[in-house]
């Protein structure tokens, strides 16, 4: 007995399908949900497919060092062109590690010469040993030493220009970041989101802002598997925005060629025809043949 419940214990767990994950992509939320949904229920609720309005491009503006930030001149919503200052940052943190580099600079240049020094010091001394054990003055070992300290100083010159090379290019790179302090639109497009608020500290490459390009948006869509190969690119759809009240045509631009891992659906997308106005990014929509 206690066999036959082990094995309709491992039986039973064996034929559990594992649950999809939550799709991490917030545009294909609606669809990895209808996904998870039972396909008649969606069948008999509504026709056609589930899809949402994405952006053609979308940036987002990071951190070019760590800092505060002292200002977010674009509000939520607000329209940009490329070039349009959307922030700053504190750059005083940023003058006083340059000011820092440059005094390591100075410093690195002293031991270069003084290394350099040292190395033309150590080449006399190799040249006055060579012309002694000539003369039979001193032995070949005396040589020898004179050889080894004289590769010695030239391992520190090597060195000492090195660090100086090193410290040049430090500077370079904060006079670069310094050029950053103002965050800078690098498209035409509305401020989706700001990622922090003024007077916050942010690390390097951490996120501030993000924009959209909310005029150029298109539609992604996805098809039940049970409904492959029912739509093809170039196909013309019907794009239902239900909660809006709007209709506009669509071309469906690519198909993908297998199921997606996340939604276990086939996703789509679409370019909009005369799409109308008030249109934003998020929207969900239905996808008629």
């Amino acid at each position: 007995m206690k066999r036959l419940a082990v094995i309709v214990f491992v039986t039973a767990c064996g034929n559990r399908s594992p649950e999809p994950s939550p799709s991490t992509d917030p545009i294909l939320e609606p669809l990895a949900m209808l996904a998870s949904s039972s396909p008649e229920r969606s069948t008999r609720s509504a026709p056609g497919f589930i899809g949402v309005l994405a952006p053609r491009s979308s940036a987002d503006i990071v951190a070019p060092f760590t800092s505060r930030i002292v200002g977010l001149t674009a509000k939520l919503g607000e329209r940009v062109e490329a070039g349009h200052v959307l922030g700053r940052l504190d750059d005083r943190p940023l003058r006083e590690e340059l000011a820092i580099a440059r005094a390591s600079l100075r410093a690195a240049r002293a031991e270069a010469a003084q290394a350099e020094v040292g190395r033309r010091a150590a080449q006399n001394v190799l040249e006055r040993e060579r012309r002694a054990f000539q003369n039979h003055i001193v032995a070949e070992a005396h040589v020898a030493a004179a050889e080894f300290d004289e590769r010695k100083a030239a391992i520190d010159v090597t060195r000492s220009v090195a660090a100086v090379d090193e410290q040049r290019a430090r500077i370079a790179k904060l006079e670069a970041k310094l050029h950053d302090t103002a965050l800078i639109a690098p498209l035409a497009g509305k401020v989706a989101l700001h990622y922090v608020r003024e007077g916050e500290y942010v690390i390097e490459g951490q996120p501030i802002v993000r924009l959209i390009s909310s005029d150029e948006l298109f539609v992604k869509f996805a098809i039940p598997a049970d409904q492959a190969g029912t739509l093809a690119t170039g196909a013309e759809i019907d794009v239902i925005l239900e909660a809006q009240q709007l209709r506009t045509r669509a071309v469906v631009r690519h198909v993908a060629p297998e199921l997606d891992p996340v939604a276990q659906m086939i996703l789509a997308d679409a370019d909009l025809l005369d799409a109308p106005a008030g249109l934003q990014s998020g929207m969900v929509c239905r996808i008629l043949r």
